[in-house]
């Protein structure tokens, strides 16, 4: 039974690589005589940070703004050409935002980018044509690292490569072991996928159990001795379903290591400086001691209910209001001298500052005094 359940299983994966190779072809074109194109400290030049060699890898020190770019030389590339890049990074423990840039174009040089999702960096393949602008010729190719100042990040190897099936599953494995950070709208919904992504888990999943089951009942149809069991059915699909759990599980264990990295010895305001929501109350924490009574009136105004909630949340037990979404802002004859007005953005209230105005839509401007702002919003006091 075993044995029977592993070679359907067998052929229905081979199945599946033999149709994601026949029918879903990048749309590159396959060319072996194409020469990989593989950057090294000798091909290209730091733009931002210092950068040296080490061991064969080069290594980036980013500046003390944080920044550390890498800029690629190469003649023009064509796109059509090259289906897969690959990446391996060796990076600090606290990871480093990554986004490639490319300049395409000979008259508009118009510039692309994509932020690195997956922090699963080792040896990372993403397939070019999910890449949002990849067309045209680039004329040239960065990369760019965002850390901690002081932080060293090493480039193993950047590469660009020729379509053929081999990197068309090794990009689908690297799709499948990725892992990116929960963000905000992870606590509803999770798809399982990145933005370069090619394929959902489940999709694959679901038609490796269709292929697998089909072989079985190939297998049962040339081999007379077989007789059809339920058992089998159930072995394959239970072989499918652990596929899926298995990339879940992944994604769960990089999570549990992040928050531990994270959050662990911390208390609870050292929490919430690093936590999902951090923005917003470092922004709440350096205003706050600046309205002088806890039973001064604050309305927050804001556009984005999350934002808005958030930072009322953090300003409470003060005296704060928070219009429901759909719900009017306060009439000008219900505010009074001495209000505080938080802005959260995005919003649709704004301040003149050369006017010292409070601009509600529809509405008088009212006398203000901006008291402490910053890109995430701004606090005003009613005069």
């Amino acid at each position: 039974m075993l044995r029977i359940t592993g070679l359907s299983l067998l052929l229905g994966a081979l199945a599946l690589i033999a149709g994601l190779a026949v029918f879903y072809q990048p749309t590159a074109k396959q060319d072996n005589t194409l020469p990989t194109l593989r950057w090294d400290a000798t091909r290209a030049w730091v733009e931002n940070g210092v950068g040296t060699i080490e061991n064969g890898t080069m290594a980036i020190q980013v500046n003390e703004q944080g920044q550390g770019t890498v800029r690629l030389t190469s003649k023009p590339i064509d796109t059509q050409a090259y289906a897969y890049l690959h990446i391996s990074l060796e990076e600090p423990p606290e990871k480093p935002g990554v986004v490639i840039t490319w300049t395409t174009g000979k008259e508009d040089n118009k510039t692309h980018s994509y932020i690195l999702e997956s922090e699963s960096r080792d040896s990372l393949w993403l397939s070019t044509e999910e890449l949002k602008g990849w067309q045209g010729d680039i004329s040239s190719l960065r990369l760019h690292f965002f850390a901690q100042p002081g932080n060293t990040v090493r480039v193993r190897d950047l590469s660009l490569y020729p379509a053929s099936t081999t990197r068309q599953m090794l990009a689908i494995y690297s799709d499948l072991i990725a892992y990116e950070p929960w963000n905000r709208a992870a606590m509803n919904s999770h798809t399982g996928v990145t933005q370069v992504s090619s394929y959902y888990p489940t999709i694959l999943a679901a038609t490796a159990l269709v292929l697998s089951l089909i072989a079985y009942g190939v297998l049962l149809i040339f081999r007379s001795k077989l007789r059809f069991s339920w058992q089998v059915v159930a072995l394959i699909f239970l072989a499918c379903w652990i596929f899926i759990d298995m990339t879940w599980q992944n994604r769960l264990l990089h999570q549990l290591a992040d928050t531990h990295r994270t959050f662990s010895g911390k208390n609870t305001p050292e929490k919430l400086t690093v936590g999902p929501d951090a923005a917003l109350y470092n922004f709440v924490t350096q205003f706050k001691p600046l309205i002088e009574s806890d039973e001064t009136r604050v309305f927050i105004a804001s556009t984005d209910e999350y934002n808005g909630l958030r930072v009322a949340y953090f300003l409470y037990p003060m005296n704060v209001y928070w219009p429901e979404p759909g719900r009017p802002f306060p009439r000008n004859q219900f505010l009074k001298s001495g209000d505080y007005i938080v802005l959260v953005v995005p919003t649709a209230i704004e301040f003149d500052p050369k006017k010292s105005k409070l601009r509600i839509p529809r509405r008088a401007p009212l006398d203000a005094t901006l008291v402490y702002t910053t890109p995430m919003g701004s606090l005003v006091r009613l005069d």
